[in-house]
């Protein structure tokens, strides 16, 4: 009995090991999970003949190998990141921002965070101009493509 709870405490370390995030598939969880499973009943299984330590140990490979086939076909839903982009910037909240005293640089960063992308009219030009925006932004604005 010993040794069969020996077993089935490897195959949970192996199970919490094997959850890799780089992992596009569940194959791994689907291996321990099966594994585990797999061992349990073979483990009683064998138990009744005599052989609970062997019945284990078959029931632990059949489990992880059909776990595995079972994991290989899910995908694991994708990781979000820590910092998602904001929404592009509009032209006015590039105006408001440089009323409120941001820098240019900050301004820019911004720009380049949100992945902002402008389309600029002379008539834009004269209005970012007009509006106190200074020419190394508006350049940037208008390199982003």
């Amino acid at each position: 009995m010993r040794k069969y709870f020996s077993v089935l405490a490897a195959l949970i370390f192996a199970l919490a090991i094997l959850g890799c995030e780089t992992n596009k598939t569940r194959v791994a969880e689907g291996a321990g999970i099966g594994g585990a499973v797999g061992a349990l009943a073979g483990g009683i299984i064998g138990h009744q003949s005599g052989h609970g330590l062997g019945g284990a140990l078959i029931g632990g490979a059949a489990g992880a190998g059909a776990g595995a086939l079972v994991g290989s076909q899910i995908d694991k839903p994708a990781a979000k990141t820590a910092q998602t982009p904001a929404t592009q910037l509009t032209i006015q909240q590039i105006v408001d921002l440089t009323k409120q005293g941001a820098s240019g640089d900050d301004i820019i960063a911004k720009i380049k965070f949100t992945h902002s992308k402008y389309s600029l009219t002379p008539d834009d030009t004269d209005y970012l101009k007009k509006q106190g925006v200074s020419q190394r932004v508006i350049e940037e604005m208008q390199a982003v493509k």
